[in-house]
């Protein structure tokens, strides 16, 4: 049998993230003490040693999940990709007791689809685990205890080890879903990207099952993104450390208090109460607060205050007339929140113009499948052109 690799080594990770959010990706792996970050086509590939993907998974809120690379190399036929695979020792990683399974993203090479890579690779696997222990191992496409990414492009493919095991857009503190959520990655590149850094409130007036006024809290108290998970693929492997992944959970610095308050309302209190239950399975209640109050009524407690919201797009949730709403959401804005900025995400790129107000920042984000611009205003009472030149003299 192959000896266990050198872990201390520097070793290849990606980490894959949604379209756009590649460079505050790479910004944050920089942090954590990664090497040589190359931003892709939604993901970011970096050096470090092993401890780093433990780090990755357990800290970084931009990454959907973190794959370890094992093996590189070149094939011309079914059989040479074969053999590849079966002389990879995933023995080191997996026992009899395991079960695998294998994802494939094939471009211009000599399978007619991924799935038949996929097949090929996991046959390959399963037939190595057989000529060495005299069975196969069990195969669970939606739960497996090992699972290998192969990204293969022409003639040359990657075989990688899926360290996150669910989507880390999973945090852990969902009780229940709101119907039209906004994903937890894309909320904490929301808060990120408004350069709200803590200092001021913070105020979401739709704010469903409370997903961004969570991720903005968990920015300010310094709350890892995996506080709440209680599990990662890497914890089902043979070499799993655990002591090492105590000491990376134990070396976060969270803080027990900030200066600032969060606040959220939504009109309907079914979403009310799914945002009340997050936020409790958070822990956060002490910095939450939550009402029940219509968006178009709401208010600052203090000002300044950064308003953050996903407005109904009408895609899974209905609004009459959805352009007047948003009107209407614009109108509020100015007119009770003069001194403030606000930031609204939506696919609905007619209905934003609709808002009404000129906006400071425009960003284009994937929310899942739903292509969405995240918009930034400016809030002031009176004529932009007499603000503007106030903004220029101060």
């Amino acid at each position: 049998m192959p000896p266990i690799m050198n872990m201390d080594n520097t070793q290849y990770f990606v980490a894959k993230t949604f379209a756009g959010l590649e460079p505050l990706l790479a910004d944050e792996l920089t942090a954590l003490g990664a090497r040589n970050c190359r931003i892709l086509s939604r993901s970011v590939s970096f050096e470090g040693d092993f401890g780093l993907i433990y780090k990755a998974n357990y800290f970084s809120r931009f990454a959907l999940r973190v794959l370890w690379r094992q093996k590189s190399f070149t094939f011309n036929n079914n059989r040479q990709f074969y053999e590849q695979i079966f002389d990879f020792p995933a023995e080191q990683f997996m026992g009899m007791g395991n079960t695998m399974a294998v994802h494939a993203t094939n471009v211009d090479s000599i399978f007619k689809t991924p799935l038949f890579a996929a097949v090929l690779a996991k046959d390959a696997v399963c037939d190595r685990f057989r000529d060495l222990f005299g069975e196969r191992p069990d195969v669970d496409r939606d739960d497996p205890d090992v699972q290998f990414h192969l990204h293969i492009y022409q003639n040359e493919a990657q075989l990688f080890l899926d360290s996150s095991g669910e989507s880390l857009h999973k945090r852990g503190y969902k009780v229940r879903n709101h119907p039209a959520p906004v994903n937890e990655v894309v909320a904490a590149a929301m808060v990120k990207l408004s350069g709200w850094h803590g200092e001021c409130d913070f105020q979401d007036p739709m704010c469903g099952g409370a997903t961004i006024l969570i991720e903005a809290a968990m920015q300010a108290l310094n709350i890892p993104a995996g506080f709440y998970r209680r599990e990662y693929g890497f914890q089902r492997w043979k070499n799993f450390d655990a002591q090492k992944w105590r000491q990376i959970r134990q070396s976060a610095r969270i803080l027990d208090d900030v200066d600032v308050d969060f606040y959220g309302s939504d009109i309907n209190n079914s979403f009310l109460d799914i945002a009340r239950a997050n936020v409790s399975k958070a822990r956060l209640e002490d910095f939450i607060h939550m009402e029940k109050r219509d968006a178009r009524q709401a208010k600052p407690a203090r000002v300044p205050t950064l308003v953050m919201t996903n407005p109904p797009y009408g895609e899974r949730l209905e609004v009459e007339d959805i352009n007047e709403f948003y009107s209407e959401i614009g109108d509020t804005l100015k007119n009770n929140f003069s001194g403030c900025r606000a930031f609204l995400i939506s696919s609905d790129m007619d209905a934003l113009k609709h808002v009404g107000l000129k906006p400071n920042m425009k960003v284009k984000l994937y929310n899942g499948q739903l292509e969405c611009r995240f918009v930034g205003y400016d809030l002031f009472s009176g004529d932009r052109r007499n603000y503007v030149k106030h903004q220029k003299e101060s």
